[in-house]
């Protein structure tokens, strides 16, 4: 890995922990396991592919890997640790009735 990937690495690092620090409803969630005498930890893995040549469909070139697919739970507990992106939306809640 060249000094630049690794320095990159180190600031990405550095930016998932800050979110994960400063958002409110994970300080809360880990308060309250805390509280119970849990101590929790996170390991957040990161794993570097060479992109894809320009006009090459990633997802047609996989190799037979399935899609990332987040449920509106998962959306929703990294919009909490300040992770967003615009092409994620929640689907409509349905109604019992």
């Amino acid at each position: 890995m060249t000094k630049n990937v690794s320095g990159l690495m180190k600031a990405l690092h550095q930016a998932i922990n800050e979110a994960i620090l400063e958002s409110n409803d994970v300080a809360a969630a880990m308060a309250a396991l805390k509280r119970t005498g849990k101590c929790p930890t996170f390991s957040i893995d990161v794993i570097l592919q060479d992109a894809p040549a320009p006009g090459v469909d990633p997802v047609a070139t996989s190799k037979g890997e399935e899609e990332l697919v987040l449920s509106d739970e998962d959306v929703a507990f990294l919009d909490a640790i300040g992770i967003t992106d615009p092409s994620w939306c929640c689907a409509t809640p349905q109604s019992d009735t």
